[in-house]
């Protein structure tokens, strides 16, 4: 392989993966930032908004759940690390060190809140005490609302985040949850970045789950966790053929399909973690990825022809 053609590779590659990037700014990240929720959800101020009165950044998320406030109401109470948990995709939280409880049942002793008391999402003896967020707005039976601080910050540093759950009655027997978070100015361009990159999909993944999962534990189902475990599975699967797909493009021979199987591991990426399909779907998405990239792209079949009384190869 010459020099050129490395050249020729990396800067297909590069664009590539850059057109990757700004159809998920344009495309994803908007359906994302407004999950589940209405136009007038998103326009309404909720409460917890004024935790954040001058924000500069906002996402709302909803979802329908078949059951009264006063059957939701103790699943969001007990929302905590060292309450009930999150109902969200505890392998994962459990393989930083988050400890999770992994049992959901109710737990009446972990379901009183006053204004000041700390939501913990990690260990208060790890990492220097640091993995709480704040009650600071409380409305009993209806509304968690919560400061939070950026990543990484100090403890002496000011909040600059919210976030807030908010139960509202859909007659006698469904309630509505809207999930709002707010993000204050003044943030360094690479937190910005990292924001916007990682923590704001990567908190998405976590928190659709949160609400399904308390969805379905207040209507008096399962959230089954197994299953949960089988689409973590399928996710690191999926982002290990991503990376395999851009070596080939870098050394195989026929490198154009390769960039092909690199753009549709991307998506299917972004619909496994963000969309969350069924697991049967999930399965067969993966399974045809692996089976694309696997299979080495042929080489064009070569006839043997005479030039100056001596056979040469050509394509056909």
């Amino acid at each position: 392989m010459t020099r050129s053609d490395m050249r020729t590779r990396l800067i297909a590659l590069g664009a590539t993966f850059a057109a990757i990037v700004v159809a998920f700014f344009l495309v994803v990240r908007p359906w994302y930032q407004r999950w589940g929720a209405t136009d007038e959800e998103i326009a309404r101020p909720l409460p917890g908004d004024e935790i954040i009165p001058t924000a500069v950044g906002q996402e709302t998320r909803a979802i329908t759940i078949q059951a009264s406030v006063d059957h939701v109401w103790p699943w969001l109470a007990q929302l905590g690390q060292d309450r009930g948990g999150f109902y969200s995709y505890d392998l994962l939280e459990n393989l930083v060190g988050c400890r999770m409880p992994t049992t959901d049942v109710l737990r009446p002793g972990r379901q009183q809140w006053q204004l000041g008391d700390k939501l913990w999402m990690y260990p208060r003896e790890r990492a220097g005490g640091i993995g709480f967020a704040t009650l600071r707005v409380f409305g009993p039976g209806r509304v968690l609302g919560f400061a939070t601080r950026v990543t990484g910050a100090s403890l002496d540093q000011l909040e600059s985040g919210s976030w807030s759950f908010v139960l509202q009655p859909l007659g006698d027997s469904a309630t509505r949850l809207l999930v709002r978070g707010r993000v204050a100015g003044g943030r360094s361009l690479l937190g910005a970045a990292f924001d916007l990159a990682i923590f704001e999909p990567a908190h998405f993944v976590m928190e659709r789950r949160t609400m399904i999962g308390l969805k379905q534990l207040a209507e008096g189902g399962d959230r089954f966790r197994i299953v949960n475990h089988a689409h973590v599975v399928l996710w690191t699967i999926t982002f290990v053929l991503f990376g395999a797909a851009a070596v080939m493009v870098l050394r195989r021979e026929r490198w154009v399909p390769s960039l092909g199987g690199f753009v549709a591991a991307a998506v299917v990426f972004q619909f496994l973690t963000l969309g969350q399909p069924p697991l049967w779907l999930a399965t067969t998405l993966v399974a045809l990825l692996a089976t694309v990239l696997w299979i080495p792209p042929r080489s064009p079949r070569r006839s043997a022809v005479v030039a100056h009384g001596a056979p040469v190869l050509r394509p056909v």
